[in-house]
């Protein structure tokens, strides 16, 4: 049976996107960056809400991290960043880091992430060969994050 080449070039990309897929290692179920957010001193200002953000990211890429960048991005169909953490300066695989930052959302935001959804948080970094990489990280809310600080500590097992 031969094949067309409709199916040749279905099966040639298959096989590109596998190979680009999954050339970076990361974790078995393909949740590298997982943590906790919690929302703190909000002020409704109009429109727009002042809050304060915690997150408790974990590390489970594999892979030590250096100059790593912490985004909230906003959804779309606007896209644009909401926030920009200062960077991590070693964040070793299979650690934590917490970072806190004030910033101003808007109320529909607030909302959304005071209720059912998530702040579209990514990780930016760039590994030793020097390709760049922007991963989202999978959040749970929780009232209070206790420590605001930077720091880095071995991961809970999962």
């Amino acid at each position: 049976m031969r094949l067309t080449s409709f199916s040749r070039a279905g099966i040639l990309a298959l096989s590109a996107l596998s190979v680009l897929f999954t050339a970076p290692a990361g974790a078995k179920d393909g949740r590298d960056f997982a943590g906790h957010y919690s929302l703190t001193d909000a002020i409704e200002k109009g429109s727009q809400v002042e809050l304060t953000l915690t997150l408790q990211l974990f590390n489970y890429s594999g892979a030590d991290l250096k100059q790593a960048v912490v985004t909230v991005q906003q959804p779309p169909p606007v896209p644009g960043v909401l926030a920009n953490f200062a960077s991590i300066k070693l964040w070793r695989s299979g650690s934590d880091v917490v970072v806190s930052q004030q910033l101003t959302i808007p109320q529909d935001e607030y909302k959304r992430w005071s209720t059912r959804v998530q702040p579209a948080v990514f990780i930016g970094y760039s590994d030793e060969e020097g390709h760049a990489y922007l991963r989202s990280a999978q959040l749970r809310r929780l009232p209070i994050i206790r420590e605001a600080v930077s720091v880095a500590r071995p991961a809970p097992a999962r």
